[in-house]
């Protein structure tokens, strides 16, 4: 089951090897009833069908539900109103002060996903913020898998393999926990993107390489307007497979090296013109933070690779913090028999590195056994030191380790399809044994919003667009009640202080909305903690101090089970009993 050895240098190649050869070429690849372009489309309408199906609890179920849950997606429906709302004002889409008023936030540092909101602004224009953000979840899921398919097919003979590896990537572990709350991570196009592009310039060097390096520094450049982790993960992720092509193929580096130069040099120059302005934003822009935004503990333990969590069909322990990285013991134990029998074949082995180097990544870099950290220290540790890695979390690693595991099981599946009869039946059989368990529990969950009607049926307008306007719930433990979804599905119609967004602050950073006496007392109310009978005076001039400092011009109490109580503190800082309208309560005109 090896590959054909590489000729001598000098000696005729002979007929094109799969890692070598478009599909359709070669005169060992079998004919095809099909034209590649009918069977890539085939191919796409399977992906989207598959999507819809796992994601449809989410769709079909009223304007106010959504795939996954009501967490983090606050953040991503309101981006994909805001990106065409900001071009339609005139303002920079890369920084706003429609949250945080009057600081506002360096939205490059706040998964603002600005690439997929442009693509879906006639979405959002037509059906609003949260239609739109379903659409991207299908979208997400089900062109990653198309991608990951075409990538796969770069190296497989069959189509029903590449199928194969791409619904291995699109109904992975990593994406079907990713696709409950992380649109930055769900929409995992790039990663095969950058496998077609480096199978393109390193090995087939067909096309002018100013088109290729042109076309793979826009990919890059989108990539980084739809999340600087996952650039971040592609890049990091490649050099390991690189560098194990560049061993095996070292007597024909010098002979491509001029073609990867160029191409190289333009897709450098065209990430440069498109994304040296976001990058500036980042790197040295206003609102920039600094340290590592997502704390820790997502990094895997040696035995989550093996036991499945509550996320697969044949589930075990949930493990939310580790769950996206199980691979389980049959396909293990396949993409090792695999690659040893296979070890000649060069994209078996460069996949094989890819898996190794994501598995001992995603440990993190101090191994943890039984939810202890043991002090042995881990390769991550190096990377995790680093300016932009040190936001990357070690398990989402493995949205490279399973395109690799589609790869080699592709590339088996291509031999088994080749085989005497017993033999396919064999193979075919420990190919279902391996991936059964991969099999996610379907369909995805979905979550509901609570609206007020305040904010959808044109009331919200009569809010002042100058100045800000408080907003409760303030903390953010109330996901159901979001209030950065409201101010999304009002159109945009006012600016407030509050918000789930990273800004500068002590030790780099703060996370959500300021922390000064009105907010604590606000956070407090949110919490359960009984409205205070009366204020004193002192406290009552440092709540409308700051409120001043934050130019408050309006309140509104959104709905949530501390709504009452907050109601109750309003009145009395304001001496204004408020409005009841809409499911909410509001001050119109607020002088502090």
């Amino acid at each position: 089951m090896s590959a054909r050895p590489e000729p001598p240098t000098g000696t005729p190649a002979g007929p094109p090897r799969a890692v070598d050869a478009t599909p359709g070429e070669g005169a060992d690849r079998p004919r095809r009833s099909l034209p590649p372009a009918v069977a890539g489309a085939l191919a796409l309408v399977l992906f989207l069908a598959l999507a819809v199906a796992a994601l449809r609890p989410g769709l079909f179920t009223g304007h106010d539900t959504i795939v996954g849950n009501t967490g983090d997606p606050s953040i991503f429906i309101w981006s994909l109103q805001w990106l065409p709302f900001a071009l339609s004002h005139h303002l920079n889409p890369l920084l706003t002060d429609y949250l945080h008023y009057p600081t506002g936030a360096n939205l490059m540092w706040n998964t603002s996903i600005l690439f997929p909101a442009l693509v879906l602004t006639p979405v959002t224009d037509l059906f609003g913020p949260i239609v739109s953000y379903n659409v991207l979840t299908v979208l997400g899921m089900s062109l990653s898998g198309w991608c990951a398919c075409l990538a796969v097919r770069r190296y497989s003979r069959h189509w029903i393999s590449a199928v194969v590896g791409g619904l291995i990537y699109e109904l992975s572990p990593f994406m079907v926990v990713q696709i409950t709350g992380h649109a930055h991570l769900f929409v995992a196009i790039f990663p095969p993107l950058l496998v077609l592009f480096l199978d393109e310039i390193l090995v087939r060097q067909r096309h002018r390489a100013w088109v290729i390096g042109v076309l793979l520094g826009v990919a890059a450049a989108a990539q980084l307007l739809t999340g600087t982790e996952l650039l971040a993960i592609s890049v990091l992720m490649a050099i390991p497979a690189l560098i194990t092509l560049a061993v095996i193929f070292r007597a024909r580096l010098r002979e491509r090296m001029r073609y990867v130069i160029r191409a190289a040099g333009f897709a450098a120059a065209a990430f440069v013109v498109l994304a040296g302005y976001p990058l500036y934003i980042l790197l040295l822009g206003p609102g920039r933070v600094s340290g590592a935004l997502q704390g820790a503990g997502f990094v895997a333990r040696p035995t989550s690779f093996l036991v499945p969590s509550a996320f697969e069909l044949i589930s075990g322990p949930s493990t939310v913090l580790d769950s996206s990285v199980y691979i389980g013991v049959p396909l293990l134990i396949l993409a090792v028999v695999v690659t040893f029998r296979m070890r000649r074949h060069p994209v078996v082995v460069a996949a094989a590195v890819t898996v190794a180097c994501a598995m001992v990544l995603a440990l993190g870099g101090d191994l943890t056994l039984h939810g202890t950290a043991t002090g042995i220290a881990l390769p991550w540790i190096i990377p995790q030191s680093l300016p932009v890695l040190d936001n990357v979390l070690p398990v989402r690693l493995m949205v490279a380790g399973y395109l690799a595991l589609a790869m080699i099981v592709a590339v088996f599946l291509d031999r088994v399809l080749e085989a005497r009869l017993r033999w396919r039946i064999a193979g075919l059989a420990a190919a279902a044994v391996a991936l059964v368990p991969l099999i996610p529990t379907l369909p995805i969950s979905s979550a509901q919003y609570t609206i007020p009607p305040f904010f959808t049926d044109g009331a919200a307008s009569r809010l002042p667009t100058t100045g800000s306007v408080l907003m409760t719930p303030y903390g953010s433990g109330v996901p159901d009640y979001p209030p950065e979804v409201w101010q999304a599905i009002s159109g945009m119609d006012f600016k407030t202080q509050i918000g789930m967004v990273f800004t500068p602050g002590p030790g780099g950073f703060e996370w959500g909305p300021e922390k000064d006496a009105l907010g604590l007392e606000l956070t407090a109310l949110g919490s359960g903690v009984p409205a205070p009978a009366g204020l004193s005076a002192p406290l009552r001039q440092t709540y409308l101090g700051e409120m001043r400092a934050h130019d408050v011009e309006s309140i509104v109490v959104g709905p949530s089970s501390a709504q009452v109580q907050e109601a109750q503190f309003f009145t009395e800082l304001t001496g204004d009993p408020g409005v009841a309208t809409g499911g909410v309560v509001v001050w119109f005109d607020v002088h502090p």
